[in-house]
C-alpha cells in the first residue's frame, strides 16, 4: 500500500535522492536538485509544502505544492502551483499510484487548500502530456494555457550600458506598484509586494526615466539551495561535449556542464520592461547580463512574446520549452485570453 504524508526534515535525504535519481529526459537529462538541504529554499515565494509517497518504509515518489500570489485575468489572487512530481521508475507506469497521489492533494496541505492550480510540463515530454490531457477517470483536468520558453543567455554576450540601478531604500513600494501594473497583461505573473521581494533574497534593480521607474528586474541566484544538474547527454553529444564547449567559448555561447555538475546560472526575474520598444527591451536584458554574477542568465518569456526573436538573434541562447496548464478537480479556472507568463524562477 502506498501512503502519502506531508514531508518533514526527517524526509530530507529521501527527497534529495528522489530529485537526484529522477531526472527530466531530453537531449540532456537534467535533475533539479536541492542541496545541501531540500527545505532551504522553501517559502521564498508564497507558501510551500511537499508530499512524500512511501511503499512501506521506502520513499517511491513526491510532489511539491505552493500557494503563489499571481495575476489571473488582470487581478491579483492566490493560486496553487504543482511541481517536482517525481516517481521512481518501478512505480512510474502504475496509474493507481498517480491517482492516489492526486487524491492526496485534497486532504494534505499546510495551509488553506487552493481552489485552482497551475503547473508546467516540458513541451517535449509527450508521454506525460498525452496521459495528463486525456482526462482519465480519477485524475484532475489539465487544460493547456500557453507555452513558455526559458532562455539560457551567455553572460559574455551582455554589454554594460548603465541602464540599471540598484533599488534605493524606500523605493521598493514604487517598484512593486510598477511591476504589478505591467504584470496584469500576463496570466500567472507574480503579484509582488516588498515583503515577498525581501523573502526571495534576490537583488532588485530599476531603470529610471525622468525620475520615474520605467523598468524593473531582479537578479536571483538560487545555487546555494537549488541546482540544475546535467545527468546524461544523448549520443553522440555525450562524447562531443568537450569539443562543443571549446567551440562555445570561441562563439560566445553557453557551455554545457559536465555530467554530474550544475549549470552556473542566475535568474533574470520580475522583469517589467517596455515590450513596445524592442530595442530598449533587448538593451535592458543585455545590461542585466553584464551585471549577472554567473556564466548564464536564465530568462522566461511567453513563446509569442514580441521580443523573443530579438533575444534569440542577440544572445544565441539555449532554449527550453514548457507547456503551462491550469489544473482543476471538477471546474477548471477560466482564462480570458491573456498570454501565460509565470515567473520561471519560482517554478
Amino acid at each position: 500500500m502506498t501512503t502519502f504524508e506531508i514531508a518533514t526534515e526527517q524526509d530530507n535525504p529521501d527527497l534529495r535522492r528522489l530529485l537526484r535519481e529522477n531526472s527530466m529526459q531530453s537531449w540532456v537529462s537534467m535533475s533539479i536538485e536541492r542541496e545541501p538541504s531540500f527545505f532551504a529554499g522553501q517559502n521564498r515565494f508564497g507558501q510551500d509544502w511537499t508530499v512524500i509517497a512511501r511503499q512501506g518504509p521506502a520513499a517511491v515518489g513526491m510532489y511539491t505544492c505552493a500557494n503563489h500570489p499571481v495575476h489571473i485575468n488582470g487581478l491579483a489572487q492566490k493560486l496553487g502551483y504543482l511541481g517536482a512530481l517525481r516517481i521512481d521508475s518501478s512505480y512510474r507506469n502504475q496509474v493507481r499510484v498517480l491517482r492516489d497521489g492526486y487524491a492526496s492533494l485534497r486532504y494534505l496541505s499546510t495551509g488553506g487548500q487552493p481552489k485552482s492550480w497551475y503547473t508546467c510540463i516540458a513541451s517535449e515530454n509527450q508521454p506525460a502530456r498525452r496521459m495528463l490531457e486525456a482526462n482519465l477517470k480519477g485524475m484532475p483536468i489539465y487544460k493547456p494555457a500557453g507555452e513558455m520558453i526559458t532562455f539560457a543567455l551567455p553572460r559574455v554576450r551582455g554589454h554594460s550600458l548603465a541602464l540599471w540601478s540598484p533599488v534605493r531604500t524606500g523605493q521598493m513600494e514604487a517598484l512593486c506598484d510598477f511591476y504589478n501594473q505591467q504584470a496584469t497583461q500576463w496570466q500567472f505573473a507574480p503579484a509582488l509586494t516588498p515583503e515577498i521581494a525581501r523573502l526571495t533574497g534576490a537583488t532588485f534593480y530599476v531603470h529610471d526615466k525622468g525620475g520615474r521607474i520605467s523598468a524593473c528586474m531582479a537578479l536571483w541566484n538560487q545555487q546555494s539551495y537549488k541546482q540544475v544538474v546535467a545527468r546524461a547527454y544523448r549520443r553522440p553529444l555525450a562524447t562531443l561535449v568537450p569539443a562543443y564547449n571549446a567551440y562555445a567559448r570561441l562563439a560566445r555561447k553557453v557551455e554545457l556542464p559536465p555530467v554530474g555538475e550544475s549549470l552556473d546560472q542566475t535568474f533574470l526575474s520580475f522583469l517589467a520592461a517596455p515590450i513596445k520598444q524592442p530595442g530598449l527591451f533587448v538593451d535592458l536584458v543585455s545590461d542585466a547580463a553584464a551585471l549577472c554574477p554567473s556564466k548564464v542568465l536564465a530568462l522566461g518569456l511567453n513563446s509569442q512574446h514580441p521580443c523573443s526573436e530579438l533575444i534569440q538573434r542577440k544572445f544565441k541562447p539555449l532554449m527550453y520549452r514548457t507547456q503551462v496548464y491550469v489544473v482543476g478537480f471538477g471546474d477548471v479556472l477560466e482564462l480570458d485570453g491573456r498570454p501565460a507568463q509565470p515567473e520561471v524562477a519560482v517554478l
